[in-house]
């Protein structure tokens, strides 16, 4: 089977449609037209056989039948959608790339639907984006690349992400009744953290490191148990930070912890899913050339206004009732201060990707 880069693919569309195997569906948005997709090569084999008319846009099928290799071509497309090449398309084709991917706002039911054995553990990053994940996170965990469906901010995310009701109170009701919360986020809105870890029957440990998590983990009786880790990220590092952060050591890191918990659970014995994901991720100033779309005053929100505005440059979203509108990439409302080293809060595939990776033990 001949393996095409998108150009090659969006010339053989031109000519016929085919079978493609491709890394993920979400190539088909940076495609010059609009295809018409079927998950199985029969699918289109029977639009093509139909008598109704046939489709205008050129089609294509999501896999290969050997079938039908007499029929129509098959090919594979190596083609990696989630760069920053995103950034040229994501708010023209948002809608195409919100029915294309996991969304953050889905993650809940994701979570619950996917839990099994004694134990389930969501590790929750605050600022870890795809962008950083990839280059720099454990190759042996595979990630589902999700899309943050709102503003990039942690506030959000976090709430997105643990739903409502939370994910807590759905998984006790699937019977894991017991649930333990840990926490070594140095926050001080009480509000937020309440809201996080609603549901949790046992409380919230504050831990000062994650070797001091572990050791309160093995004390809980996990079986029948969820647990919710709440872990600081990149996000910490991207404001009021002096030297340049250490990016790669900080991914590492996560994905060596997330590992660990796998580890210590597994060698107690107990079966158990786990799942890592993040809030949003970061833009970095010192690998991107951020421009200013307005010279703003130095306490306003760099990538996002409150409140309805429009723009061509503007993705316009509306979380419990209030109303944001998020700069396209790579555009910042001000001046970043010199301890800046990094934004979130905008509509970029560096901020707005996040990876979910779900492991299972043993």
């Amino acid at each position: 089977m001949r393996t095409l880069g998108l150009d090659e693919l969006s010339a053989l569309l031109e000519r016929s449609p085919a079978m493609v195997q491709l890394r993920h569906r979400l190539s088909l948005v940076f495609l010059p037209e609009e295809v018409q997709t079927f998950d199985t090569v029969e699918e289109l084999i029977a639009a093509l056989d139909s008598p109704n008319p046939q489709p205008e846009l050129p089609a294509i099928a999501l896999s290969v039948d050997d079938r039908f290799i007499h029929r129509l071509p098959a090919v594979r497309c190596d083609h990696d959608p989630f760069t920053s090449d995103l950034n040229r398309i994501l708010l023209p084709k948002i809608e195409q790339v919100q029915k294309m991917v996991l969304c953050q706002s889905q993650v809940p039911d994701w979570i619950v639907q996917n839990a099994a054995g004694d134990c389930v553990i969501l590790f929750l990053v605050d600022g870890l984006g795809l962008s950083d994940w990839k280059r720099f996170g454990k190759s042996e965990l595979f990630c589902e690349p999700c899309f943050v469906d709102g503003l990039t901010v942690t506030s959000q995310g976090m709430k997105r992400i643990v739903g409502e009701p939370t994910v807590a109170v759905r998984l006790a009701e699937k019977g894991y009744e017991r649930s333990f919360g840990f926490s070594y986020w140095e926050r001080e809105e009480e509000q937020l953290t309440d809201q996080i870890f609603f549901g949790v029957t046992e409380g919230v440990t504050k831990v000062r490191s994650f070797d001091e998590a572990l050791e309160a983990l093995d004390k809980l009786p996990l079986e029948g148990s969820f647990v919710l880790v709440v872990r600081e990220g990149l996000d910490q590092l991207c404001h009021r930070y002096r030297d340049r952060p250490d990016v790669e050591a900080t991914v590492q890191q996560l994905g060596n912890e997330f590992l660990a918990l796998a580890q210590r659970v597994q060698e107690r014995g107990i079966s158990a899913t786990l799942f890592l994901t993040a809030d949003h991720g970061i833009l970095w100033r010192h690998e991107h050339n951020l421009r200013l779309y307005e010279a703003g005053s130095s306490n306003v929100p760099p990538r996002y206004y409150e409140g309805f505005m429009s723009g061509n440059l503007l993705w316009r979203v509306n979380f419990l009732g209030n109303d944001y509108a998020l700069l396209t990439y790579p555009f910042i409302r001000r001046q970043l201060k010199s301890t800046e080293w990094g934004v979130h809060g905008g509509l970029s595939f560096e901020e707005s990707f996040v990876p979910l990776a779900k492991l299972t033990v043993p």
